[in-house]
Parts: structure tokens; sequence; C-alpha cells
């Protein structure tokens, strides 16, 4: 039996259509998409659509993700429009204002989670981060110890995304894959990522495959989308996490979101300032 995982495509089109092409020439028998279709990225309704054609033709499994629940946020009529608050929010809700309002029922629609009991009497259980949240996620680094505590210890095969860094590892009988990210790499390496897994002498072994795609055709999609500068200064942010496959947002907060909130710095003056100094460890 062949899967194929894919995770975090972040709106990025072009990594997601030269993915889509590999995976349809490997002719895998059950795809499953795990999470983080849309936002932070230029093209979501596009990727999203993609997808979603994917999952009529092709029978894939669509998960959401953290970023698809930051994105219905702003279906709350009480969502912030104006303000210090709103700037930092501003990709997202740009991401919102680009899909229709089919699109965002179809988003609500997702589920969390995807329990199947595989011909092969194995049981596979998605999720988009772990068993511990939607943002509580997998790392190379994460302990065996941790990784049981993350699992379903039931599940011969747990699939995960969201740290945009991809591993395989055996815990006990369980074989854990974490796809990467196809659209937003945060391990230095800037090429599409996802996972293929087969089932072998009675056994689950899994691959994280990597795929040079257009990326200066994806830089492009940030300017002539308006992503840029429409998005907010943060889309700056992103740009530079597609650039040098490592993230920044996360790190951008941590310096200035307090001081842009407190009115004690413009956000684009607080950008301006980190992308001196950005992060690369």
């Amino acid at each position: 039996m062949k899967i194929a995982a894919l995770a975090d495509i972040h709106s990025n089109y072009q990594a997601l259509i030269t993915v889509l092409d590999h995976v349809d020439r490997w002719k895998p028998d059950l795809v499953i998409v795990l999470g983080d279709i849309i936002n932070r990225g230029p093209r979501s309704r596009e990727c999203l659509h993609l997808i979603q054609g994917k999952e009529i033709t092709d029978s894939w499994q669509l998960i959401q993700g953290n970023h698809e629940q930051y994105v219905l946020n702003f279906d709350d009529p009480d969502a912030p429009k104006a303000g210090p608050q709103y700037e930092t929010l501003k990709i997202i809700h740009w991401t919102y204002q680009s899909l229709s309002p089919e699109d965002i029922q179809a988003v609500k629609e997702m589920p969390l989670a995807v329990d199947i009991q595989l011909p092969n009497n194995q049981v596979l259980k998605a999720v988009h981060a772990s068993l511990g949240g939607i943002r509580v996620g997998i790392y190379p680094k994460t302990s065996p110890e941790e990784i049981i505590a993350l699992i379903d210890p039931g599940a011969n095969l747990f699939l995960v995304g969201h740290t945009h860094q991809p591993l395989v590892r055996r815990v006990n009988e369980t074989l854990v894959v974490n796809a990467g990210s196809i659209g937003l790499p945060f391990d230095g390496d800037t090429r599409a990522g996802y996972a293929q897994i087969t089932f072998q002498n009675d056994q689950w072994h899994g691959k994280i495959i990597r795929i040079e795609y257009d990326l200066n055709a994806a830089i492009e999609d940030f300017y002539t989308t308006q992503f840029i500068p429409r998005g907010g200064p943060l889309a700056k942010l992103v740009l530079t996490e597609l650039k040098i496959a490592w993230p920044q947002l996360s790190h951008w907060f941590k310096r200035y979101e307090e001081s842009v909130l407190n009115h004690k710095i413009s956000i684009e003056e607080a950008v301006t300032r980190y992308l001196e100094n950005p992060n690369y460890e």
C-alpha cells in the first residue's frame, strides 16, 4: 500500500503544482492533506480549489490546520478591523478577503483528524500537529518520551505536519511521520517536501521527498497578487521565510509584538528593524 502525506502548503501555488505532479506520477492509494492549505502566502484561493478538486476526483482526505482556524476567526463580525492588533493580523484578513463564502464554508467543514482502518488491518491516524493540540508540534528534536504523549499509541501510522520540519521516527509500534512543508519549509532547504509511506514486509516505511520548483515564480506571486503590499508589513517576513526556508514571524512577534501593541513603535518600523537582523537559528 502507498500513502502520500502533504502538509503546510501555505498558499504556495507554484510549489503545490510541482508536488501534485510528482504525487500523481507516484500513484498512491491514499493521499492525506494535513492542514494549512491556506494563509501565510499569496494564493490561498487557487491552492484551496486545487486541493478540493483532488478531494472530489481522487478522494483525497483533508484536515483543518491552525491557519485555517486563523482565517475562520475573521468570519466573526467582532474580529478586529483596525488598530495595532489588526495590523499584526492583516495577512490573515487579506487571506479571508480573498476567499468566497463558499470557500469559507468548505474550510469550516474540514475535520480536525482522520482515522482510517486500512485494508491490511492497520490503523492510521492523522492530525495537523499532534494530540497535544493543533499548535503543539512534533519536531526532529522532540524526544521519544515526549512523542509518546503526543500520539495515539494504538495507531500503526501517525501522520502530522505543522512544524515545517520533516521527520520519520518509529516509536514503539507506531511509525510517526511529519510530512514537513510543501510551501514553506523551515529546515534551511527551500525545496518543497512531502512524505511517501509504504507498507512492506508487515511494516510501515516512510520517506521524505524533496522537490525543486520554480521559487522565482513563487516570489513573483507575492507581488502580482498584491499580497505585498496589501497584506501589510508582515508579508515581507513571509517572503523572507520563503527565500531562506527558516521561520521569521514567530521571532518577530517575540521581539516586537508588545511594543507594537503598546504604540511604542509602528509595525512598519518594527519590520524594517527586524529585517536588518533576521533570525537564522
